[in-house]
């Protein structure tokens, strides 16, 4: 029983070494799902939650006003990042109409997704995607974090692939910018750098070992760490 983070760099095939591993392992993978019960808690649609996810804020955003629409709560959109969420209903939103939303900002969603990682690691056997878990679940003994990284050829590939983009100076520039904001995320609300290695019990290299070696490598690091 544990946890696993998987912090990774755009491009390094991360949600695809996460899904794998947990498959091997018989974990629960928390990527979509986290959004979900963070829309739960605040009470807004989940394409709110969306807004923060691992993105740094604009201090002048104001992003409450349209939620104030009234049946606004009843259409839900999906995440639109990388294309890979469809609509998603969320029952629990419609039923609370006659209730104020809560006020989502950058700290609120930040505040609500350490408690909602901190919940799933309490039911244990989850892999947790992203959103600062190295740092979040930084102190548990039962927490197995994990660096994905990979060469830039690698990276190019499925950027280009993912992104549908043609020209690798597009595909660098994309790189860049999802990983700036995801640093700048963590930095801002744990007060750790994004790459550190100490935050991390392995680090692993798709570009090197290719996907499936970096499952292998992750799965035998946790019947180590986490099975004993």
């Amino acid at each position: 029983m544990g946890v696993i983070t998987i912090s990774r760099e755009y491009g390094s095939d991360g949600r695809t070494v996460a899904t794998r591993v947990a498959e091997a392992l018989s974990y629960h993978n928390i990527d979509k799902e986290l959004l979900v019960e963070v829309a739960r808690k605040a009470k807004v649609p989940v394409s709110e939650v969306e807004r923060y996810d691992e993105q740094p804020e604009h201090p002048a955003l104001r992003i409450l006003r349209k939620f104030l629409t009234p049946g606004y709560a009843d259409t839900l959109t999906g995440l639109s990042e990388y294309e890979w969420w469809a609509t998603v209903t969320v029952t629990e939103l419609s039923e609370h109409k006659d209730q104020a939303l809560t006020t989502m900002d950058e700290e609120v969603y930040a505040k609500l997704t350490a408690e909602v990682a901190e919940q799933l690691a309490d039911q244990g056997d989850v892999v947790l995607l992203g959103r600062g878990g190295q740092a979040m679940l930084k102190d548990r003994r039962d927490a197995l974090h994990v660096r994905v990284v990979s060469t830039q050829n690698f990276k190019l590939d499925v950027v280009k692939t993912r992104d549908q983009l043609t020209c690798d100076e597009d595909a660098i520039r994309r790189m860049r910018e999802v990983d700036d904001r995801r640093k700048t995320y963590i930095k801002r609300h744990y007060k750790v750098e994004w790459d550190d290695p100490n935050l991390y019990h392995l680090m692993v290299n798709t570009g090197l070992l290719s996907v499936d070696g970096a499952v292998d490598a992750i799965v035998c690091a946790a019947h180590n760490a986490l099975q004993r």
